[in-house]
């Protein structure tokens, strides 16, 4: 064996060993494992150089990947970061702004992350998230409409009441009345 050279089977051995680690280390990252097996055997090429020639721009690719899925898994830890400041906050003047600021996070890509991990635009999330908050307080308190209102973030009654109708079909008292109507039918005697 020449200096700075090893024999062809240990050189096997060592791409073997390199790619059952990359298959253990980055699985999720890997979507084509297919792909992967093909390029562990250099032994079926006639040179080396000609298997370098694949195995680089797939280790560049694979790298890309896990770098993605990295970023990814940052932006939706992010997002939960966003949908947890939400849930404490939604009572009061919330806003994409505030939030992806409140987080730290770029407002375009926050309302694409936000999109990508709850299904639904931030818009329709807040209203989503203050109209089961205020179905809660109709049911579980008696306060009035306009104090519902402005816990549930609004500080405009008459805009409450009209979102709050076009979400569920009825007005925030009937609601309430139908809902307990349910609630004494449903109780065992």
């Amino acid at each position: 064996m020449e200096r700075g050279r090893i024999a062809p089977e240990q050189y096997e051995e060592c791409i073997r060993e390199f790619f059952s680690e990359i298959e253990k280390t980055y699985r999720n990252a890997l979507e084509d494992m297919e792909a992967l097996q093909e390029r562990r055997y250099f032994f079926q090429k006639d040179c080396i150089s000609e298997y370098e020639k694949e195995l680089l721009p797939f280790l560049f690719s694979l790298q890309e990947a896990v770098g993605s899925q990295f970023h990814g898994n940052r932006n939706k830890q992010k997002i939960q970061q966003a949908l947890e400041y939400m849930e404490e906050n939604y009572g009061k003047d919330l806003n994409m702004a505030v939030v992806s600021n409140h987080i730290s996070m770029n407002y375009s890509l926050f309302s694409y992350a936000f999109k990508q991990y709850t299904g639904s635009n931030f818009v329709n999330y807040l209203k989503e998230l203050r109209m089961s908050k205020a179905k809660e307080l109709l049911l579980e308190t008696d306060l009035r409409i306009v104090e519902i209102s402005r816990q549930a973030g609004y500080d405009n009654e008459k805009h409450f009441m009209k979102i709050f109708k076009a979400s569920c079909g009825v007005s925030p008292s009937e609601y309430r009345k139908n809902m307990k109507k349910t609630d004494s039918h449903n109780v065992p005697q």
